[in-house]
């Protein structure tokens, strides 16, 4: 039996959800198949920056999600190497100037709730089959019910909302990544009780970089819930499994700021982890075609950006295409400038986070930086702007910056020597500048890889298995093999 509708979605967590409850908002028919039921759990850092809450808000799923009890986190305290501390507040995106740590058996079913608020048809335990195509273009799903009853649903727009391992992605010829790098480090997390609830010190987003290594914490729902996280070399991950308590004792002595502040948490969970978490770029755009979030875009959560990107491109795909989805020719092109959008909008967090997930020790000059903004008695925003995406990469760690930072850290003594200071303060003054200089490109897919940023031939996912359909006599499948041109400036969809 085939249906109609304007847009579906396979997906219904943060891009699937946000883009739903968008294109519901404004007038569109939109069916979500979600393989899943709700609630469901999902490997996360949980985080969300005040810009990620602000895209809960303008969905319209804040609201349930504080219902929930988390704690608000207005407060950034950065520690490196037991030297250097900042203490600082985020900086406000619309109303909201706090973070909230929401693990995803909360989070998501309240997504679920806001799109369906809206008018979206969410069905749950609904599995996709394949994507239907007519004279080269995506015209549908067809898919399986909970039952197992096969179905067939056509649309203007197939959106895959449906993670690193897309479907969506393997089915429109667009899985292998047109550019990516090595991920170097792991996440390691459990949850606890913190006898800190209630006082300034239990609503900080707490960060330790102790040598080589990183640990967080983040006050968490529902209260006085806290997540604690590690995110040393990837190896880390597998050994933590195998000795969970042994490893978490280990960590704990390589930080001793962080064992300070979690001593007294109690109701410890288990330890989760992974150590693959290779970032990349796919294309993400077609004919009747998009793909949002981790299905078309992944960085390293070493960052914790991946859920606010996710609900930002969700919203932004409704906006781009609500307008134009009669129009063929019209969508097309809108999504191909949303994909552009998309890439200026994360490639700058995309370096941040593949710099970030190198495993090695402290940089002085960081350690410098650090100190220079902890002597502010203000606590204004500033350095955790990159995190909170009120500023770049580039802006926070701005070239006088860098050059501050390194003559304090010369005179002062900071690193192992003068020299050697210096040397790698050159080396990483280089990958700054390759990244500086592809923000200025623009370039839509590009290719091009920066050295020291990025570790190219990452190992992608293996995409979830999608059964081959059999063609009906109206329908011409000609799917590309690969939509991953790059270096592409001179197409009129997204010219400047």
């Amino acid at each position: 039996m085939r249906q109609r509708c304007g847009v579906v979605i396979i997906g219904a967590r943060l891009a699937g959800g946000c883009a739903a409850a968008h294109l519901a908002s404004a007038g569109v028919n939109v069916v979500v198949l979600d393989r899943s039921k709700f609630p469901s759990d999902q490997m996360s850092t949980h985080l969300l920056f005040p810009d990620g809450v602000n895209e809960l808000r303008r969905m319209g799923a804040l609201d349930a999600i504080l219902a929930s009890n988390p704690t608000r986190s207005p407060w950034l305290e950065l520690n490196t190497d037991g030297r250097a501390t900042v203490l600082e507040r985020w900086r406000a995106s619309g109303p909201v100037d706090y973070c909230l740590c929401v693990p995803r058996t909360i989070q998501d079913v309240e997504l679920v709730n806001a799109a369906r608020a809206a008018g979206a048809d969410v069905r749950e335990k609904h599995r996709m089959l394949d994507v239907t195509w007519r004279g080269g273009r995506a015209c549908g799903v067809r898919y399986a019910d909970r039952e197992g009853t096969e179905h067939e649903i056509e649309a203007n727009l197939v959106i895959g909302a449906d993670g690193r391992r897309s479907s969506v992605a393997a089915a429109v010829g667009s899985f292998r990544p047109y550019r990516g790098s090595r991920n170097g480090r792991g996440l390691v997390f459990r949850y606890g009780d913190d006898p800190m609830y209630g006082s300034r010190e239990g609503a900080t987003i707490y960060q330790w970089r102790d040598g080589d290594s990183i640990g967080f914490l983040f006050p968490s729902a529902p209260s006085p819930k806290v997540l604690m996280l590690f995110m040393g070399a990837a190896a880390e991950a597998e050994a933590a499994m195998g000795d969970q308590e042994g490893y978490w004792a280990a960590k704990l002595a390589q930080h001793p700021g962080m064992a300070a502040r979690v001593a007294g948490i109690t109701n410890l969970t288990k330890l989760r982890a992974t150590g693959d978490t290779s970032a990349y770029f796919r294309a993400s755009s077609g004919p009747g075609w998009a793909l949002a979030g981790d299905a078309g875009h992944f960085k390293d959560p070493v960052i914790g950006q991946g859920q606010r990107d996710a609900l930002w491109a969700g919203r932004r795909l409704a906006e781009v295409v609500a307008p134009v989805l009669s129009d063929p020719g019209a969508l097309d092109m809108a999504l191909r400038r949303w994909e552009r959008e998309r890439d200026v909008e994360c490639v700058h967090s995309y370096h941040f986070g593949n710099i970030e997930t190198e495993v090695k020790p402290v940089s002085p000059v960081l350690t410098e930086i650090v100190r220079r903004c902890g002597r502010r008695r203000d606590h204004a925003p500033d350095i955790g702007d990159v995190f909170g995406r009120g500023r770049t990469l580039p802006q926070v760690l701005s070239l006088a910056r860098l050059g501050g930072g390194l003559f304090d850290a010369v005179r002062r003594g900071t690193g192992s020597s003068a020299s050697a200071t210096a040397r790698e303060a050159l080396a990483d003054l280089k990958v700054h500048l390759g990244v500086r200089q592809e923000l200025r490109g623009r370039r839509f897919r590009s290719s091009r890889v920066v050295p020291g940023s990025e570790h190219p031939d990452p190992k992608p996912p293996a995409p979830s298995r999608v059964r081959p359909a059999t063609p009906r006599k109206d329908e011409i499948r000609t799917m590309p093999a690969s939509n991953g041109n790059t270096d592409d400036t001179t197409d009129p969809a997204v010219t400047r």
